[in-house]
């Protein structure tokens, strides 16, 4: 298997694909950081996920394997300030597991938008800096 993953902040127009894994067959694994940054508010939002698709290359197609969404909000009510090794189960395989190595960076203050944006958006907003730093998977049961 040639397993690699789109990842992306469903309902959002944004997706990364990381690398394809050619050694490790049925246990891919990637070293493919990703980051991310959110209003602080956007935190305790349940509707805030990570989605995570996973697809077999191949010559006459792509074949989907299955995909994880993750809520940014259960990840950061797990540990925000320390990095966090979950597992989560592949939905549309039998067995099938995704690991994640994650962590939520400090806050910042986004800088001041200009005087035409000042506007529309008024004062500063509070800014969280996240890195979902690792994607490993373990496909053996497929």
């Amino acid at each position: 298997m040639k397993v690699y993953a789109e990842v992306s902040i469903i309902g959002e127009d944004t997706s990364t694909r990381t690398t394809v894994d050619t050694d490790g067959e049925t246990n891919p694994r990637w070293n493919f950081p990703l980051e991310y940054t959110f209003e602080e508010a956007f935190l305790q939002n349940p509707g805030l996920v990570v989605g995570v698709k996973l697809y077999c290359e191949r010559t006459l197609g792509n074949r989907y394997i299955g995909e994880v969404n993750i809520s940014v909000k259960g990840l950061f009510d797990y540990g925000p300030r320390v990095e966090n090794v979950l597992t989560y189960t592949v939905d549309g395989t039998e067995g099938g597991k995704l690991n994640i190595l994650y962590s939520f960076g400090n806050k910042f203050l986004a800088p001041k938008p200009s005087l035409g944006k000042k506007v529309l958006d008024a004062g500063l907003k509070v800014m969280v800096q996240g890195t979902l730093s690792y994607l490993n998977g373990d496909f053996q049961d497929l």
